[in-house]
C-alpha cells in the first residue's frame, strides 16, 4: 500500500485505487482482481454474481426517497494493459503496480499504471462502499478482458439487468462526455517458413525510445511505429546486402502504438562493413521524419560476432519484410461529419523465428461498412502474399443517430457544477457502451472519466484533482 495515494482526497476512491494497484490484472489474469470484488461485496452485504468469464456483477438496493427513479448501471473494466519500461524486467502477472504521487498526478515506477480502468472500478467502489450518497436501485458491472476485443462486456448475460441509463467510467478526458465509439477487431496474418542454418556476422538491431501510446487516441497524431520503421530498415538492408532474419520481436500489445522493436540478422561476412553503413543514415532519416513526435528515437546495431544461427528462407524473410513495409498503418480516413479519425489501422505486434511468424493488426472505425472494408483488405493481403488470415476480438461500433437527453442533461449538470463546458462527442476508440448497446434494448447511455495521459504505457498518468471532480459529477449524476 502507497500510503501518499491512500491519503488523497476523494479517500474512498484513492484508497479503493490504491489497493486495485496491488493486484496484478493484465488481461487474461484476472482472477484475483475478480475474486477482490466480491469479497468486497460480501463483506457489505451486497448482493454479487460471477460468471466464468470473470465479471462480477455487484447489486445496491436505492436509499430512502430515490426508490422510484430509474435504475442506474455503473460499468468499468477490471484489466489493464501491462506494459514496462525496455530494460525493466518485471512479471506482469506477479508484481504490484509501484505508483506514486507525482505532484497532481498518480503515476507508476516504470510501468503502466491501470488507472485504464482502475479509477473507473475505484469510483464505483467508494459510492458501493457509502452509507450517505443518494442514488437509485444501482446495478455494477465489472467486465474482464475489455484490453483483448471487449471479450467480457461480449459474453456478459444481461438476463438479470433491469436498469437502461448506463454510465461508463472509461473516458480519459474529463472536458469529454462520450456518446458514440469506434468498433474493431484484431488481424493476424501468419505464416510458417522453411528455415537453415545460415554462417556469417550476427547482428542485433534494437529500435527503441518512440512516444508509442494507445492506438484509438492518438493514432491521429502521427506517431513513429517501430514495426513499420523496423522494416523499412531490414528492406533497405535486403536491398544492398545478403541478410537472414533469426528473430524478430516488435511491440507489446496490438492495441499500442508499438515503441520499440528487435531484430536478430546475419549477414554474410563480406556485407558486414556495408550493412553497418547503413545504420546511421538511416536513424538520421528518422529523426528528420520523426522527430517532432519521437524525438527520444534510438537505434543500435550490436555486432555478436561470427555465427551459425537458424534463420527464415529467403523467400519467407521476403514476405515477411514486405508485409511489415505494406500492411496498412495509421489513419485510413477521417470522418466526414466530425473532425475525427474514422478508421485506422495499428501494426501492433510481430513476432517471427526461424520457422514461422505472426503479424496483429488493430483495426478500428466508427463506421461499420468501412471497417468491413479494412478487414477485406487484410484478407486480401493475406491471399496475396499466400499466409494466413485469421480476425478475432470483433466488436462494434457504437453509433448514436442523436443526442439523448440524458446525455444533455449530463453536459448541463457538468457546466452547472464547474462553470465550463464539457464537449459531447464521438471517441475512435472502443468503448464496452457499443456492447450493451446492442444487448440492451433502449439503452441510454454515456461515459465519463477523469484526465489521464499516456495510457498503455509505461508514462500513464492520473490526474488526481480532476478524479476530486469526477468524483462529484459522478455523485451528482446519480440523482439526475
Amino acid at each position: 500500500m502507497a500510503q501518499e495515494i491512500y491519503d488523497l482526497e476523494p479517500k474512498k476512491v484513492f484508497g479503493f485505487f490504491d489497493q486495485l494497484t496491488a493486484i496484478p490484472r493484465g488481461s487474461g489474469n484476472e482472477k484475483a482482481v475478480s475474486d477482490f470484488l466480491v469479497e468486497f461485496a460480501g463483506r457489505r452485504g451486497l448482493i454479487a454474481y460471477r460468471d466464468d468469464l470473470m465479471n462480477v456483477t455487484i447489486l445496491k438496493p436505492a436509499t430512502a426517497g430515490m426508490e422510484d427513479r430509474e435504475t442506474v448501471i455503473l460499468q468499468a473494466h477490471i484489466d489493464m494493459v501491462c506494459v514496462a519500461e525496455e530494460g525493466l524486467d518485471v512479471d506482469h502477472e506477479r508484481e504490484a503496480v509501484k505508483a506514486y504521487v507525482d505532484g497532481d498526478f498518480v503515476t507508476a515506477k516504470g510501468t503502466s499504471l491501470g488507472a485504464d480502468d482502475g479509477i473507473g472500478i475505484a469510483l464505483i467502489l467508494a459510492v458501493l462502499d457509502s452509507d450517505d450518497i443518494q442514488h437509485p436501485m444501482l446495478e455494477a458491472v465489472f467486465t474482464a478482458d475489455e484490453e483483448v476485443g471487449l471479450a467480457g462486456a461480449a459474453g456478459y448475460d444481461i438476463s438479470r439487468i433491469k436498469g437502461k441509463r448506463f454510465i461508463n467510467i472509461d473516458t480519459e478526458e474529463e472536458n469529454h462526455l462520450v456518446v458514440g465509439c469506434a468498433g474493431g477487431c484484431r488481424c493476424v496474418l501468419s505464416s510458417k517458413c522453411k528455415n537453415g542454418k545460415v554462417e556469417g556476422n550476427v547482428y542485433e538491431i534494437g529500435i527503441s525510445g518512440l512516444a508509442g501510446g494507445h492506438s484509438g487516441t492518438e493514432i491521429h497524431k502521427g506517431q513513429a511505429n517501430a514495426n513499420v520503421l523496423m522494416g523499412r530498415l531490414l528492406s533497405l538492408a535486403a536491398s544492398n546486402v545478403e541478410i537472414a532474419i533469426a528473430s524478430y520481436d516488435g511491440g507489446l500489445k496490438d492495441n499500442a502504438i508499438p515503441a520499440s522493436a528487435t531484430a536478430t540478422v546475419v549477414v554474410k561476412k563480406k556485407h558486414g562493413k556495408a550493412f553497418e553503413k547503413l545504420i546511421k543514415p538511416f536513424g538520421e532519416t528518422v529523426l528528420a521524419e520523426y522527430g517532432k513526435t519521437d524525438g527520444g528515437f534510438v537505434i543500435k546495431c550490436k555486432d555478436k560476432g561470427k555465427g551459425k544461427l537458424d534463420c527464415m528462407s529467403v523467400k519467407d524473410m521476403s514476405r515477411f519484410i514486405a508485409l511489415l513495409n505494406v500492411i496498412p498503418n495509421g489513419v485510413a480516413k477521417m470522418s466526414q461529419t466530425a473532425d475525427l479519425v474514422e478508421t485506422s489501422s495499428n501494426l501492433g505486434v510481430a513476432v517471427a523465428r526461424s520457422k514461422n511468424y505472426s503479424i496483429v493488426t488493430s483495426l478500428r472505425s466508427n463506421r461499420e461498412t468501412s471497417l468491413e472494408w479494412m478487414i477485406y483488405k487484410m484478407r486480401m493481403l493475406a491471399d496475396a502474399f499466400k499466409v494466413d488470415f485469421e480476425m478475432r476480438g470483433r466488436y462494434p461500433a457504437w453509433e448514436n443517430a442523436e443526442v439523448s437527453e440524458f446525455a444533455k442533461s449530463a453536459q448541463q449538470l457538468y457546466r452547472k457544477l464547474f462553470d465550463r463546458d464539457i464537449e459531447i462527442i464521438t471517441i475512435h476508440a472502443g468503448l464496452e457502451c457499443a456492447i450493451f448497446a446492442q444487448k440492451i434494448k433502449g439503452i441510454d447511455a454515456i461515459s465519463i472519466g477523469p484526465d489521464m495521459w499516456d495510457v498503455h504505457t509505461a508514462n500513464e498518468k492520473l490526474s488526481i484533482s480532476s478524479t476530486r471532480r469526477e468524483w462529484q459529477y459522478l455523485l451528482e449524476l446519480l440523482k439526475l
